[in-house]
């Protein structure tokens, strides 16, 4: 921390019971909050850069690790692939590794919209439709709960009344 001012105010003792109860203790408390916030920043600043580098280097290392990885997975693919041309049931397996195959269906669809017509049209329940509240347009609806053309109570909420104290460092 730079400032002289500020690394005095960290210093000085706080006073077991202290209590606000003035303008000048207010403001002592004020210039605590930003000192120690100011050492916070300060701390965080640090971390970040040390972070970063940490995770710079990581990310080199690991790429060139990635890229030797991806190469001996492609010689190996291409030795497998082409062993299986000659034996439809090779298997390539090691104590160190294996390399296996699987045959699945993969399911393109090409127009949504079609298919969604499609099944609507042939009464086929295979549609999700999701429900979901909107809490904008209902707070101006039912304001406090209430709905304001019929005076009904709305089923299902309960509404507090909250407050919120902010306490700003300037």
């Amino acid at each position: 921390m730079d400032n002289a001012l500020l690394q005095e105010e960290l210093r000085e003792e706080i006073k077991e019971g202290f209590k606000v109860n003035d303008l000048d203790s207010a403001n002592w408390c004020f210039r605590k909050m930003n000192a120690i916030k100011g050492k916070i920043d300060e701390n965080n600043r640090l971390a970040d850069e040390e972070v970063l580098r940490i995770e710079t280097w990581r990310k080199k290392e690991n790429e060139d690790l990635k890229n030797s990885m991806e190469f001996f997975e492609s010689l190996l693919t291409e030795y497998y692939m082409k062993q299986r041309e000659v034996d439809k049931k090779f298997k390539l397996s090691t104590p160190y590794g294996k390399v296996t195959s699987r045959k699945s269906k993969k399911w393109n669809y090409v127009n949504e919209e079609e298919l969604i017509n499609y099944l609507k049209e042939n009464d086929m329940d295979l549609i999700k439709i999701k429900e979901d509240i909107n809490k904008t347009e209902l707070k101006k609806v039912f304001k406090d709960g209430v709905n304001q053309t019929t005076g009904e109570v709305l089923p299902g909420v309960e509404i507090e009344q909250i407050e919120s104290i902010t306490v700003k460092v300037e």
